[in-house]
């Protein structure tokens, strides 16, 4: 993943975590990214697809976790905002007459599923509760 969707998750969701009794405007999330509040209106709406969050509009709107954070493992959140190969895009039309060309789309394939299997195993093993007492 070569963007910034699961860091820009993350920090929202853990501010959620820390703030759990609250509803966090977007622009207040904003103002602890330090993005512009569109940014976090577009994750906000992926991490509410995907069940993490709940929103609410209004005067005293916003978003807050939808379930506890001891229950949203970073694997899901990883999962939520994947949208590439790992190592980045294939290229389109590489050489198949070429001794590289003809293959390299298939070895980078294997090498970004072996580091995405590694990556997975990892955040598996920590919940956004865990991840969060770090702050």
């Amino acid at each position: 993943m070569n963007d910034r969707h699961f860091i820009l998750s993350m920090h929202i969701l853990t501010l959620m975590a820390k703030n759990s009794d609250e509803w966090l405007s977007s622009e207040f999330i904003s103002g602890s990214i330090n993005v512009n509040p569109v940014l976090v209106r577009k994750e906000l709406s992926n991490l509410s697809k995907h069940g993490f969050i709940q929103t609410k509009e209004g005067k005293n709107g916003g978003s807050r976790l939808n379930k506890p954070a001891e229950k949203i493992m970073l694997s899901e959140v990883y999962a939520s905002v994947y949208n590439q190969t790992l190592l980045g895009k294939l290229l389109a039309d590489p050489n198949p007459k070429c001794c590289v060309g003809k293959k390299i789309n298939e070895n980078i394939n294997e090498l970004s599923s072996s580091i995405e299997e590694v990556v997975l195993k990892q955040l598996q093993t920590q919940s956004l509760m865990e991840f969060s007492e770090k702050f």
